[in-house]
């Protein structure tokens, strides 16, 4: 009995993890109400986060997998795309598949901790 109950504490634990780590996001219409300002680089290299957006909810299960969402109710964070890179809080570039979307350093990993992101209803 004992070890079904860590198990189960184990895998809520686990998927509490990944569901912090999930961004849905909405796009502000004004920067003053952004939580996140954006840059989309031309280069991979010289992007802080890989992104990949996915279009239904089971498909957002970790960092840099974003799903547009219709309302800024239903977002875990406001962005804002910048045209300018000095503006920015992150750069971002668009990856083809889920598996490549991740962080490509550590320095901008606070600006998405899971403060940020709202629990899971």
């Amino acid at each position: 009995m004992y070890r079904y109950l860590v198990v189960t504490v184990f895998v809520l634990f686990c998927g509490g993890l990944l569901s912090a780590t999930a961004q849905k996001i909405y796009e502000a219409e004004d920067i003053a109400d952004a939580k996140l300002k954006v840059y989309a680089v031309d280069e991979a290299k010289d992007a802080d986060l890989l992104v990949h957006f996915v279009y239904e909810k089971p498909h957002v299960t970790r960092i840099g997998l974003w799903m547009e969402v219709p309302t800024p109710q239903e977002a875990d964070i406001l962005i804002y795309f910048v045209d300018d890179i000095k503006e920015s809080d992150i750069t971002i570039w668009l990856v083809d598949t889920p598996n490549e979307a991740k962080w490509q350093g550590e320095t901008k990993k606070a600006l998405l901790p899971p403060s940020i992101i709202k629990p899971p209803k």
